[in-house]
């Protein structure tokens, strides 16, 4: 990849094929194609690893799968594996449940600037639309702002925790962006950084990448975005563009709670995770001298 293409999308997945698919053939439908991606499993089947190869044509080279045995939720561990494989300067992680919109990257281009990382917001499609889009493979991804405003209320869900409204596309008064001065920093709605998260590659060295400490559902996300601010970056939002399409699904929160170590990443000035990018790969190299 040349500079000018340097940006690589990791795909978090786990045991949902039919999700990877379609956030694959939205990633291959983007407006700029100037990109890699990163299939980051933690520890997938056989279904998985099919659907990667059947777009190992489409997409050639630009396509990579990173895979990790399946022991526990460690999705930390995953984002990591997935850096490591990924060739870029920049790297924008996205969730295997959620749809880029179309011009997705374009965004992402325009806003990863020196000083800032990345985040965004997400419409949570109903269950209903969800099972849409998956058996017709409908692509909403290229669905404009005045296309979703026309959708009827029970074709979006608004969750009691999220932000479902089709309003997420058409923000006329949000001008937050990195590029626009004496604007408020951008937070995601109730800290969700997990669905997309984009940062420089050496600013996530600096801060060693996600603490793979963090087993189960939740935390890992909140923790880098703390870290990254303490090394004064800040957080900017790409525009509607790069609002996320969520696919409906059953609720998959483990019971393990990190919150602990939320906490005591506050409670300190540290900005490095404590098991990181630097001991994974340290720990991939004592496994390749192993079996050599």
């Amino acid at each position: 990849m040349s500079a000018h293409d340097d940006l690589s999308v990791v795909v978090a997945t786990y045991q949902w094929p039919e999700a990877l698919d379609l956030v694959l053939r939205a990633l291959f439908d983007q407006s700029d194609s100037r990109f890699e991606v990163v299939v980051a499993d933690d520890g997938s089947g056989s279904a998985t690893q099919a659907v990667v190869q059947s777009w190992r044509a489409t997409f050639g080279r630009r396509l990579v799968h990173v895979w990790q045995a399946d022991i526990g939720y460690r999705r930390a561990r995953s984002l990591n594996l997935g850096a490591l494989g990924a060739t870029a300067g920049y790297l924008v992680f996205i969730d295997g449940d959620c749809l880029p919109r179309r011009r997705f990257v374009e965004a992402i281009r325009r806003a990863a600037l020196p000083g800032w990382f990345l985040a965004s917001k997400r419409l949570n499609m109903s269950a209903g639309l969800s099972r849409r889009v998956l058996n017709e493979n409908v692509p909403v991804w290229r669905w404009s702002a005045p296309r979703w405003l026309l959708t009827t209320p029970r074709e979006v869900l608004t969750a009691p925790r999220e932000i479902g409204r089709p309003g997420l596309l058409l923000p006329i008064r949000d001008r937050r962006r990195p590029w626009r001065s004496g604007q408020p920093e951008f937070v995601p709605p109730f800290d969700g950084y997990g669905f997309l998260f984009g940062v420089g590659r050496d600013d996530l060295a600096r801060v060693n990448g996600f603490d793979m400490r963090f087993t189960g559902w939740g935390g890992e996300d909140v923790d880098l975005a703390s870290r990254l601010r303490r090394t004064g970056l800040k957080c900017g939002w790409p525009g509607a563009r790069s609002t996320m399409l969520h696919l409906w699904h059953p609720e998959r929160k483990s019971g393990t709670s990190n919150a602990e170590l939320v906490r005591e990443t506050a409670a300190t000035s540290r900005i490095e995770a404590v098991e990181g990018l630097c001991e994974l790969a340290q720990e991939l190299e004592a496994g390749s001298s192993q079996a050599d």
